[in-house]
């Protein structure tokens, strides 16, 4: 399964000639789109692109002044506001590269960058106006802190000068600490040309997206695609969506928004907050593409939200899944705007081994998952699905996930730079038919079930059917004292429903022990894109905690 890296672009994506690279909007800013910011709490004002574009030299000059460019790492604390944009724009137009701390409280911030500090070695911390306060009072960082640049200072003149590594962002951390992923230039213009080329993005498309800029979907996907065509985009702070989700539908329908991008986990959030009376006068006939990625997308999940927002005008074929990660720069896969219907199989879990065929299953049989196609390789990117010992398989067959192509990430930076070579093996797991892919777990975490492989998202689906509160039940596979069991995780849920989730998986899945544990507040470790931190759970629970003070049922003493 390998996409075309040659061929013409589609119908309407040639590239326009000033927007050759990431940074030609800021020679040629004199574009009637709108960049519109809310503040979080419902009122929004806009930016031309001149107006940004002046922010960016000024931003550059100050930089340059301090002696940074090429060759330097600049830090910035994620945000979704203007002056964030101005001063990440502005690090590149100086010809250094910049890296992006996820925003926390002061102290977990301080620590957080202490720690990214020690693994990238930057020249400096540059702060928007909003974001100094929260740094008063810490101690030496071991780098410069620079604030943005003010309205009145000078401008930094000439093209800007590219970086050669043209990002450091840090992968969301599903598997452990997150690394930092250094993207070269070229792979970065590569990624951004490959989203133009699958959505159809032109000067006259709009984007409107709440994924916070510190993770590669709100940064590569929803900030640097969009500005890169010169088209309007609207911006809200992440925190806003999950508090009042039915603002960025209205801001969709308010400007014509034509495409989007969110965590799968948004799926049930929206479905969890929101009725149709919350959605009056809004429409969203408008939106072409709505990309779903970051976590397996849930079938049923898919299908609920369209059932809600269809009677205000979401089209089914504007839904697009997809599938990507830091170290492709974001997206690898995805299904095209198309009036067909998303590719879905029902897969027998059963014949789940790596190196064989998939076999599909029909609806009765006992252990079935239904997967949703995540689409084709994008324009570039190539996909392979490997066996044990890193040799291709064939289409059908079950096996890890590897990418490569032209915007593969060049490898981990740190105190000793770790390449990624041409291939990089995902530890993701899953099967390529008909051209697409489908993925179907994290390669750890899942275990050998009678030869065959289990993963946690399946037995996840089992769980949270029989769970009052699907959102704080989480379920982590592994082996507990020689015995391979699921450890169900379960939150505010009495003992007596903790039980009978339990139950409902040992029906499913006999043989396999299981048990549920009651946990604090906490204790489901999620990254900023939702997916859930499995291995970090398992070892904080299981490896390191003591299962007996949070165990409330178990499949090997239960007499009901």
């Amino acid at each position: 399964m390998t996409a075309a890296t040659t061929g013409p672009a589609a119908t309407g994506t040639t590239a326009d000639p000033r927007f050759e690279h990431l940074l030609s909007w800021v020679e040629h800013p004199g574009l009637e789109q709108a960049i519109r910011f809310s503040d979080g709490h419902g009122t929004w004002t806009g930016r031309s692109y001149a107006a940004l574009a002046a922010g960016v030299r000024r931003n550059a000059h100050r930089l340059r002044a301090a002696g940074i460019g090429s060759g330097d790492i600049v830090l910035l604390v994620g945000g979704n506001t203007p002056g964030f944009v101005m001063s990440l724009y502005g690090v590149m137009h100086a010809g250094a590269t910049p890296s992006i701390v996820a925003p926390a409280g002061p102290a977990e911030l301080d620590a957080r960058l202490r720690d990214v500090i020690g693994t990238v070695g930057p020249a400096a911390l540059l702060l928007t106006r909003e974001q100094a306060p929260f740094l008063d009072g810490s101690g030496p960082l071991g780098c410069r802190v620079l604030t943005e640049a003010a309205e009145d200072d000078p401008m930094a003149d000439g093209a800007p000068e590219p970086p050669e590594v043209g990002l450091v962002q840090f992968s969301s951390g599903s598997t452990g600490v997150p690394r930092g992923v250094q993207i070269e230039w070229r792979a970065l213009n590569a990624q951004v040309r490959a989203l133009h080329d699958w959505l159809s993005i032109t000067g006259d498309s709009r984007v409107v997206s709440w994924v916070p800029f510190h993770h590669d979907m709100g940064l590569v996907g929803c900030l640097l695609m969009p500005l890169a065509r010169g088209a309007g985009a609207s911006y809200m702070p992440p925190q806003e969506f999950i508090g009042a989700p039915a603002r960025w539908f209205a801001e969709i329908s308010r400007s014509g928004g034509t495409a989007s991008a969110i965590p799968s986990f948004a799926l049930g959030h929206v479905l969890r907050k929101l009725r149709p009376a919350h959605l009056e006068g809004v429409g969203l006939g408008s939106l072409e593409s709505l990309i779903i990625g970051a976590e397996r997308v849930a079938p049923d999940a898919l299908d609920a939200f369209h059932r809600l927002l269809s009677p205000f005008g979401l089209r089914h074929d504007s839904l697009l899944p997809a599938y990507g990660m830091a170290e492709a720069t974001l997206a690898v896969t995805g299904v095209r705007p198309d009036p067909a219907a998303i590719g879905t199989r029902l897969v027998d879990t059963e014949s789940l081994e790596p190196g064989k065929p998939v076999s599909f299953a029909d609806r009765g049989a006992r252990l079935a998952t239904r997967l949703i196609s995540c689409g084709r390789p994008l324009r570039g990117v190539e996909v392979e699905i490997l066996d044990a010992d890193g040799a291709p398989l064939p289409e059908g067959a079950f096996g890890e996930i590897a990418v490569g192509g032209e915007s593969l990430a060049a490898g981990y930076a740190g105190k000793e730079f770790t390449p990624l070579g041409d291939r990089h093996r995902t530890g993701d797991m899953g099967f390529a038919l008909d051209g697409e892919l489908y993925v179907v777990g994290r390669a750890g975490d899942g275990i050998k079930v009678a030869g065959r492989w289990l993963f946690a998202e399946d037995v996840q689906i089992i769980a949270e059917a029989a769970a009052s509160r699907p959102r704080r039940t989480v379920v982590l596979l592994g082996t507990v004292r020689g015995r391979d069991t699921a450890v169900i995780t379960v939150r505010n849920c009495a003992a007596e429903e903790a039980a009978a989730v339990g139950r409902a998986v040992a029906a499913k899945l006999p043989g396999l022990r299981v048990t549920v544990l009651q946990v604090p507040r906490g204790t489901l470790l999620r990254t900023t894109s939702g997916k859930l931190r499995r291995r970090a759970m398992w070892r904080s629970l299981v490896m390191a905690g003591d299962l007996s003070a949070h165990q409330v049922w178990d499949s090997a003493t239960d007499r009901a």
